[in-house]
């Protein structure tokens, strides 16, 4: 009796793990889930071993034996996803986690591991080859991000260890090191790369939190103190956590040490920094009580009550400064803003003034009492009294600007327009004159100038709010008209010319991208409708629609692999077309399952009955009308005698593909070891009826038919 196979050609054979030497402290206490992740590791149970070293990791980070076992937990899965598996994505990335573990992981090394890193890093090497992926940097770049987006922390690390001698990704690198050996509970590892990343871009708010994070970690206190402050002083967001950071430092220190006036009036800025006016006071006094011949500790004191609207009591502080201090110019300019506060313009005015005696170039003053005096002077006056300071300093930009502005102000546009030029001649360090003279080219309908000027500002200031709206609002004066024409052009079905409309559009809008991928769409451009859908979906990840287009036209060109993840979004994201989503993940489920008999097939021939039958039960659980699994069932059950069974299951394989001839063939072989002799020549018949063509299938077939007398 002959039975149908199945030839598999398997892909590339990992080499199995090396397990290191284990080595252990003879007076520690083996951690339970260390051992749990051998028990698991022995068992070949591996996602369940590397959960268990995982733990035991954040236990302890230093366990290098916990770093081993993990190492060869993940190896040991890479074995099973490349070879049993087929899947060699999920290969490389644990490859890529077992070299991250056992190579930058730990500080401990033995000659035993070096052997294991090397035979991992052949097999990582000879995988990405044999499936061609690019060692370029921006390739390893994308890959490291997707990576860490997907949580596989120690593979996407293994990516940016690659990238610190890239000059064009070496900050990032640096950057994501240090997340993700924080994220491993290995902040003394993260400062390192904190700090690198800090010396080649200084001042970036959110880099200065995380390396005073870390270094509060590991109790360098005062750096961390220095790096809160840094980022408190530049950050334009919240600065709850940083306040709260702070002052869990300060209150330490203070309880170190009571009478440090330096602590006491710290925890004061802080305290009113978070508004606690009353709290901050008393910190402050405690502060002068233990120092008085701190002038800054009496000028917070001053700014808290000038905070607070209480201007007198703020100038008599600012007064017993200039008593003793009377150029002092910080008590100078708060005391004149006070005096404007309360109305008494020509106080502050002479205030203000004997600031720019002792600081001309002072900008922030200059621009204070200028505002008094716009206040107080009609505006031919002002633009009178600014063009006569102009001639005055004709080399004080803000002079310029002041007096561009106000013209602008008296819509005097050209004017303003000259004005504004002649101060960015002078300077770049003006933003809103960026944004102002753009204003009046727009007044002027010169959108292409407009556009112009705010992308020079941007690239001096890439993150100017104003300039950001402001050429947002440019941009979408000039989208109108470009929408329009595309609209046109679709209407006379030139799609074409649709396409050209929509490229106009810069930079790029969800809509405009729609609209070039439904042009290309039209065309019969597969492919290009589909990079332009996906252009679209980056700009808006959650536009449910969209999802739903890209997995369509994926499931369209029988990529499923890439066409479930969009259309599962899209149900996630209530498409309007999640009942159509859902009927073509089914679908795709059952392609998938194809995958899955192959292995339930490989362990019918290697003899593992129980679990191919357990395989082979999940995939017609999945999908109820797989004939193939029902036939392949039927062959397992064959193989142990259990004909009944293997019978009703080669008649399902009928039922649900009549064209599955071969299924007589097997129900026929059966019922002849049963010694049903009518049902297997009936079978038999059935098989040579069926099949065209002559093989030694039917051969035997009519051979029984010859021999079976009924």
């Amino acid at each position: 009796m002959k039975k149908s196979l199945l030839l598999f050609i398997s892909l590339l054979v990992l080499a199995q793990p090396i397990y290191a030497q284990q080595v252990y402290d003879d007076n520690s206490v083996e951690n339970p889930y260390y051992t749990q992740g051998n028990k698991y590791l022995n068992n070949s149970q591996f996602t369940s071993a590397i959960g268990e070293y995982k733990k035991a990791l954040r236990e302890n980070p230093n366990d290098f034996s916990s770093v081993i076992g993990l190492s060869n937990a993940y190896n040991s899965r890479a074995v099973y996803y490349n070879n049993t598996a087929k899947n060699p994505t999920k290969a490389a990335n644990d490859l890529r986690s077992a070299i991250f573990y056992m190579k930058y992981f730990s500080s401990d090394s033995q000659a035993s591991t070096q052997n294991s890193v090397a035979k991992m890093e052949e097999n990582l090497k000879s995988l990405l080859s044999a499936t061609n992926y690019s060692n370029a940097p921006e390739n390893i770049y994308n890959t490291a991000k997707k990576l860490r987006t997907e949580g596989e922390f120690a593979a996407s690390g293994y990516e940016w260890y690659k990238l610190l001698k890239d000059n064009k990704y070496r900050y990032e690198a640096n950057v994501n090191l240090g997340d993700i050996f924080n994220i491993l509970a290995k902040p003394q590892n993260a400062v390192g790369f904190y700090e690198t990343a800090n010396n080649i871009k200084p001042n970036n708010p959110d880099l200065s939190i995380k390396l005073a994070r870390v270094y509060d970690q590991t109790g360098n206190i005062e750096k961390a103190t220095t790096q809160y402050n840094s980022a408190l002083a530049s950050s334009t967001g919240e600065t709850d956590d940083i306040l709260n950071s702070l002052e869990r430092i300060w209150q330490k220190r203070v309880m170190q040490n009571p009478k440090d006036a330096e602590a006491h009036a710290n925890l004061g800025v802080i305290y009113q920094k978070q508004k606690l006016y009353n709290e901050a006071l008393a910190e402050y006094q405690k502060a002068e009580s233990l120092n008085n011949r701190n002038v800054n500790t009496r000028l917070n004191i001053g700014t808290l009550y000038q905070e607070q609207k209480n201007y007198d009591m703020a100038i008599n502080v600012y007064n017993s400064i200039l008593q003793v201090y009377p150029n002092n110019t910080q008590a100078l300019t708060y005391k004149a803003q006070c005096l404007k506060a309360l109305g008494r313009n020509e106080e502050a005015i002479k205030t203000y003034q004997n600031v720019l005696g002792y600081e001309p170039a002072n900008k922030v003053v200059r621009a204070e009492l200028f505002e008094i005096l716009k206040a107080t002077m009609p505006t031919e006056n002002v633009l009178q009294y600014l063009y006569q300071s102009v001639q005055a300093q004709p080399m004080d930009a803000t002079t310029y600007y002041d007096f561009a502005y106000e013209l602008h102000k008296a819509n005097k546009i050209n004017d303003a327009i000259t004005y504004y030029n002649q101060t960015l001649k002078m300077t770049s360090e003006i933003p809103d004159c960026y944004v102002n003279l753009s204003q009046a080219y727009r007044q002027k309908q010169d959108l292409v100038s407009a556009r112009k000027v705010i992308e020079d500002g941007l690239k001096k200031y890439p993150n100017n709010d104003m300039m950001k709206k402001q050429l947002a609002t440019i941009d979408q004066e000039t989208l109108s008209s470009h929408l329009n024409n595309a609209a046109k052009a679709i209407e006379k079905a030139d799609y074409e010319k649709a396409i050209e409309f929509y490229s106009k559009i810069n930079p790029p809008t969800v809509d405009s991208l729609i609209g070039i991928a439904s042009s290309y769409q039209e065309l019969g451009n597969s492919q290009k409708a589909l990079d332009y859908f996906k252009q679209a979906l980056k700009l808006d990840p959650k536009n449910a629609d969209l999802q739903y287009y890209v997995g369509t036209l994926y499931y369209n060109m029988n990529d499923y692999n890439s066409a479930k993840p969009y259309l599962t979004n899209a149900i996630k994201l209530n498409s309007p077309q999640s009942e159509d989503a859902k009927k073509l993940v089914a679908y795709i489920d059952s392609v998938s399952a194809v995958g899955k008999l192959d292995s339930a097939y490989n362990l019918y021939n290697e003899g593992k009955y129980p679990e191919a039958v357990a395989l082979l039960n999940e995939i017609i659980k999945a999908v109820p009308d797989n004939a193939t699994a029902y036939y392949y069932r039927g062959l397992v059950y064959d193989a142990q005698t259990k004909y009944a069974q293997a019978i009703k299951d080669y008649e399902s394989a009928l039922k649900y593909s009549p064209d599955f001839t071969l299924s007589y063939y097997s129900i026929a072989v059966d019922y002849d070891n049963l010694q049903k002799w009518a049902e297997a020549k009936s079978n038999y018949q059935k098989f040579v009826d069926s099949t065209k063509e002559t093989n030694e299938y039917t051969d035997y077939a009519k051979k029984r038919l010859s021999e079976i007398n009924i």
